[in-house]
C-alpha cells in the first residue's frame, strides 16, 4: 500500500481492525475483464482470526466475472461520520484492506462463512438460515494483505483553518 499522506490521521492496525469488524457495510473495488474499475457496496464479515473478511452473494452476476479476470481486490468501510458544514470537513473512521479474493467451495465452509456473516447482523442465530442458502449462494474471502485506518475526530478542537469568523 502508499504510504499514508495525513500521518497525524493514521491509526493502529489494531484500530483500524476495530473499524472494519464495526462497520455495517463496505465498498469491494476490483477490476473487470474489460480493465474497467468495478466497485460494489456489500455487507460483509470479519473473521474471527482477524486474516479474512467473507461475504456471499448470488451465483451470477458481473462481480463474479470480475473476480475472475482478476483476484485482486480493495475493500473500503467508512463510519461515523459527521459533517461539519461552518468548517468545510468532516469527522469520520475509514479503513482499508486490500488482498486476494478466494472462493469457498467446501459446504462445510460455505455454511461456516455464511454464519459468521448472519451472526453479525442478527441477534438470532443464523446457522439454520446459513445451512439452507449453502447451496443457492456464492461464498467469498478476501485475505487481508494489507490494512490501512484512518479518523478525523474533532473533541471540540478548531477545523482545518476553514472556519468562519
Amino acid at each position: 500500500m502508499v504510504a499514508m499522506r495525513r500521518k497525524d490521521r493514521q491509526v493502529s492496525d489494531e484500530e483500524a481492525m476495530a473499524y472494519l469488524k464495526a462497520a455495517e457495510y463496505g465498498v469491494l473495488s476490483t477490476v473487470g475483464p474489460d480493465g474497467e474499475p468495478y466497485g460494489v457496496p456489500l455487507t460483509y464479515a470479519v473473521e474471527e482470526d482477524g486474516k479474512g473478511l467473507v461475504f456471499h452473494c448470488a451465483r451470477d452476476g458481473y462481480k463474479l466475472a470480475c473476480f475472475g479476470a482478476n483476484p485482486r481486490a480493495h475493500f473500503v468501510a467508512v463510519q461515523e461520520t459527521n459533517v461539519l458544514p461552518e468548517e468545510f470537513s468532516i469527522e469520520y473512521k475509514s479503513v482499508m484492506v486490500s488482498g486476494l479474493l478466494e472462493e469457498i467451495e467446501d459446504r462445510e465452509e460455505k455454511v461456516r462463512c455464511a454464519q459468521v456473516v448472519g451472526d453479525k447482523y442478527s441477534t438470532i442465530s443464523s446457522e439454520e438460515y446459513a445451512n439452507r442458502a449453502a447451496d443457492k449462494i456464492r461464498v467469498f474471502r478476501l485475505n487481508i494483505e494489507n490494512i490501512s485506518g484512518k479518523r478525523l475526530v474533532k473533541a471540540g478542537e478548531p477545523g482545518m483553518g476553514y472556519k468562519k469568523g
